[in-house]
């Protein structure tokens, strides 16, 4: 039952964009370039329209940047990558990629900060708890990024500039033997690069 229930999700899933280059693979990093790209001849849900890219200008640290610490916290890694927590877990409806509406405005906030920085590479990390079928939840988690994802490129972040990818239960920050710590565990992050 639970196969046939994960095919029918993945092709609601896929039903949504027609197009191979909207349909990705689960756990391998994507662009929104590439997901934007199937815009040709025709447009669906999911497919937003690439942002223009803004002009290059000097590139301050996007992390140090005073607006975006009323969204997020961040943290530094050693390959002088950064991890952008949501202060405000983005929120889904349940056992979905659809964005809870009480989300939108912390999404916008962000891009608006992203805006800034046309050198700053961002790819949005889907996580998830370790409840359910570790492959449901590698595609569940990358659907939720791709929909983060596809937020920021339709705020005006570059599509060029942005990323997605999911990774299930692997990377937990909290126990997954509580509810609190589940909850913890899925979230959706932001790994920022300067190119």
């Amino acid at each position: 039952m639970k196969k046939v229930l994960t095919i029918l999700v993945a092709a609601l899933f896929l039903g949504a964009c027609h197009c191979t280059k909207c349909t990705t693979a689960p756990n391998r990093s994507n662009t929104c370039a590439q997901a934007t790209s199937c815009q040709g001849k025709h447009h669906h849900k999911g497919c937003p329209k690439a942002a223009d890219k803004p002009a290059a200008k000097p590139v301050a640290k996007v992390t140090e940047d005073k607006d975006l610490s009323e969204v997020a916290t961040v943290s530094h890694k050693a390959d002088k990558s950064a991890v952008l927590s949501f202060r405000e877990p983005i929120k889904f409806a349940h056992n979905s990629d659809e964005i809870d509406s009480a989300s939108y405005t912390q999404i916008r906030k962000t891009a608006n900060v992203l805006k800034r920085y046309p050198n700053a590479h961002v790819r949005v990390a889907g996580h998830t708890d370790s409840l359910g079928d570790p492959d449901y939840n590698v595609d569940l988690s990358q659907r939720r990024a791709k929909a983060v994802a596809m937020q920021l490129v339709q705020n005006g972040v570059s599509a060029e500039n942005v990323s997605f990818i999911g990774y299930g239960a692997s990377q937990p920050v909290a126990t997954n033997k509580t509810s609190e710590g589940r909850a913890q565990n899925r979230r959706v992050e932001l790994e920022i690069k300067t190119k």
